[in-house]
């Protein structure tokens, strides 16, 4: 009997001892979140107010930085300012290069004359930026090695080069369009009996172009020209070749 009884205590004892635990086990973490930070439960109501403020102003901080190293970003990688490239003094290389197709300019025959021209380009910019909005920009001198390789009506060869005159009109935007007009000189081997014979002709050219560019020195380019040849009346006969001639290529302006 003295046996039960103590047994039914220890049980008892030991069940109430489960209880208290389980009940603090819940009850201290509760109590432990719900308490807010040391510091301002420490300092108080007021404490708490200063906390949050600092925490604010923390995160403003973080923001402006974050702005300001977007902003940075944007101007060493996005950003272009293109205008520097066209000061006086300033220097250009170019690559060109594209197709050519006849036209009858003034004239009641013409050969059946295509092209392929290469371009190289060293330009040098010899004023200043200058003008109102929209004829603002600088001058530019080109001297232009050519290249052409005639593909029809037969297969030739000719070199010569062209000194141009170029004005680019400066946006302040990636685009730059530009006008130029250039004279210059082009020995081929294309003989065209009763239209142009001579080995040794002359070129006239100009047309409208657009920079586009990709990066503060590098741009892509595009033009669009009227090209002449002939021999400028030295020899008979002298009917032109008149062409539109297409090009595409890239500038390096530094």
């Amino acid at each position: 009997m003295l046996a039960g009884e103590a047994s039914m205590t220890v049980g008892s004892l030991f069940l109430k001892a489960c209880i208290i635990v389980t009940a603090l086990a819940v009850l201290l973490p509760a109590r432990i979140w719900a308490k807010p930070p040391a510091e301002a439960w420490l300092a108080g109501p007021e404490g708490g107010t200063e906390v949050r403020v600092a925490m604010a102003e923390e995160t403003r901080a973080v923001a402006v930085r974050a702005m300001a190293l977007a902003d940075d970003s944007r101007e060493g990688g996005t950003a272009v300012r293109p205008e520097e490239g066209f000061r006086a003094g300033t220097w250009h290389l170019g690559l060109m290069g594209g197709y050519s197709l006849w036209h009858k300019v003034f004239q009641n025959r013409t050969a059946d004359v295509h092209f392929v021209p290469l371009l190289p380009q060293i330009g040098y910019t010899v004023t200043d930026v200058h003008g109102p909005f929209p004829v603002r920009g600088s001058l530019e001198l080109i001297l232009e090695p050519t290249f052409l390789v005639t593909t029809s009506p037969s297969t030739t060869f000719g070199v010569g080069a062209s000194l141009l005159v170029r004005y680019n009109f400066v946006t302040g935007t990636r685009w730059v369009p530009f006008f130029d007009l250039g004279l210059g000189i082009l020995h081929w081997d294309l003989h065209l009996p009763g239209i142009l014979e001579t080995q040794f002709n002359f070129t006239l050219q100009g047309g409208p172009g657009l920079h586009f560019f990709a990066t503060d020195h590098l741009a892509i380019t595009g033009q669009v020209r009227l090209h002449h040849i002939s021999n400028g009346g030295t020899d008979s006969p002298n009917i032109g070749i008149n062409s539109t001639v297409y090009l595409a290529g890239v500038s390096y302006f530094f």
